[in-house]
């Protein structure tokens, strides 16, 4: 709410001010025009019948802007623009009309009363009274359509801006939607290694389950929107260890380094469905085949690859998990990075490869 509120007050600063500067061209504008078209008059800009007409342009804008935008122009209807086109004709007549009156009050004709006055003066006089006129129709034309400019660029932000937030509010709660999917999956492949543990050392399947504890710990409670990557490795770190204990013998190779990059903060769990398949899906009938982990910053981004080998006949039979995980991870990607990220996954003979990039310091979330 806070920052909704922040965002809205300078674009409330900023209406003000497009008020403020409309009301000085309203008051400068038709003495402007004045002095151009008659360059040798007394500027007289003070006169009572000045300010009638600037308050007449004043209604005209404010009419249009509080009043008929919003009840005409709200819709595609016709009926409803045709209601706009009418009520603004009643306004730019009634409008011309009191200023013309107003004129002739404070301007009075100086051939008004002389029978003797000739053609040429009356003529002159009604030509001058009818491009007064014009102008006067010219200025409420330009100020209703500078109202409903206004008014109109006023509701189409409104407008994006509910756009935008309901778009982050869906974006959000995607992710925590797909975070929840992550979490069982996660747990579940964890618990079939502690499963596998008990049996054959049961000490090491305690120090599973404590280790399993502080990772949940850190998924449940420790991480929001985004965390650390220090912290994000770490997890990492604490993950691989447990996953060592059901491989025994065989060979891990992890590479993890943050470099001065370990305060960046990165979306939290994103690297995860990677190494988990690795380990899963690593074919423990060959363990001298070695699973390779590496998380390293390379230029402006973060790079996680993950390389096993597998067996296809028992990976095509459980695709089920593998599948929920990286279509998730892609998700994830789309909704927190759009195309500044990419997941590419390949298999070479019994090999399989997977290279997630993000870029670092990119808004997300």
């Amino acid at each position: 709410m806070l920052e909704r509120n922040n965002g809205r007050a300078p674009r409330r600063a900023a209406t003000l001010l497009a008020h403020f500067l409309f009301i000085v061209i309203i008051f400068v504008l038709p003495e402007l025009v004045m002095m151009v078209a008659m360059p040798n008059r007394r500027i007289v800009a003070f006169y009572p019948g000045f300010y009638i007409k600037t308050l007449i342009y004043l209604l005209a804008f404010y009419i249009n802007y509080y009043i008929l935008v919003d009840k005409t122009l709200g819709s595609t209807s016709k009926r409803r623009i045709v209601r706009f086109v009418f009520w603004n004709l009643v306004i730019l007549a009634v409008g011309v009309a009191l200023c013309y009156l107003s004129s002739r009050v404070w301007f009075p004709s100086p051939w008004r009363g002389n029978r003797a006055a000739t053609v040429g003066p009356s003529l002159r006089h009604m030509l001058k009274s009818a491009s007064f006129i014009m102008r006067d129709g010219a200025m409420l034309i330009l100020t209703i359509g500078l109202a409903v400019a206004m008014r109109l660029s006023v509701k189409w932000k409104d407008m994006e801006q509910q756009r935008q937030e309901m778009l982050a509010a869906q974006r959000s709660t995607e992710l925590d939607n797909l975070k929840s999917q992550l979490n069982p999956h996660f747990l579940f492949n964890t618990l079939n290694t502690i499963y596998a543990l008990v049996d054959v050392d049961p000490e090491d399947a305690k120090g599973a389950v404590h280790r399993l504890s502080g990772l949940l710990r850190y998924m449940l409670y420790e991480n929001d929107g985004s965390v650390r990557l220090g912290q994000e490795l770490g997890f990492i770190e604490d993950y691989v260890a447990l996953m060592r204990l059901r491989l025994g013998s065989r060979p891990v190779f992890v590479d993890i380094e943050a470099d001065e990059y370990a305060d960046t903060m990165v979306p939290p769990l994103l690297f995860v469905p990677l190494i988990e398949n690795a380990f899963k899906y690593g074919n423990t009938a060959e363990p001298a085949r070695p699973i390779s982990i590496s998380v390293r910053v390379e230029g402006r981004h973060i790079e996680c690859r993950t390389t096993n080998d597998f067996a296809p006949a028992a990976a095509g039979s459980d695709r089920s998990a593998s599948g929920i995980g990286l279509a998730n991870l892609r998700r994830r990607l789309v909704l927190l990075y759009g195309s500044k990220a990419s997941l590419r996954t390949s298999v070479e003979g019994q090999t399989y490869k997977s290279s997630l990039k993000i870029p670092i310091n990119e808004s997300y979330g």
